[in-house]
């Protein structure tokens, strides 16, 4: 069964790519950064498209072109230090193009990731010291 992975040649994606073609998956990655790492030695089991999660038709013809019946959206800016304007292009409004085009085409499974990177000014981490 097909899979989409959505920031494929990232720190995470990258790894979650060739485990799932470990698994005996076939992986379409979707990625504006393809040069940041290559699965060229897993041959025909991988392929990549360029394309930018904020932009609905670039996610929607990727998906499309995947036939992928699940999805994982790891697209995501993590930390404080991004411009906000650009963060909320890619955590919300690619989050939400990603649920969008999963739902139009009827994907069975959608995951998507976040994290909390703390640092010493966050709340949480002023209780904790």
């Amino acid at each position: 069964m097909p899979v989409f992975v959505i920031g494929g040649t990232g720190f995470i994606g990258f790894r979650l790519v060739r485990r799932l073609v470990a698994r005996g998956e076939t992986v379409t990655c979707m990625d504006s950064n393809l040069e940041a790492h290559s699965f060229v030695d897993l041959g025909a089991s991988v392929s990549c498209i360029r394309g930018d999660v904020a932009r609905f038709e670039d996610m929607l013809g990727a998906m499309t072109a995947a036939k992928a019946d699940r999805v994982v959206n790891l697209a995501y800016l993590i930390g404080s230090n991004h411009p906000p304007h650009l963060a909320l292009r890619i955590n919300i409004l690619g989050t939400d193009n990603c649920f969008e085009a999963a739902r139009r085409l009827g994907v069975k499974h959608t995951v998507y990731a976040g994290s909390f990177a703390p640092t010493a000014s966050s709340p949480i981490m002023e209780t904790a010291m």
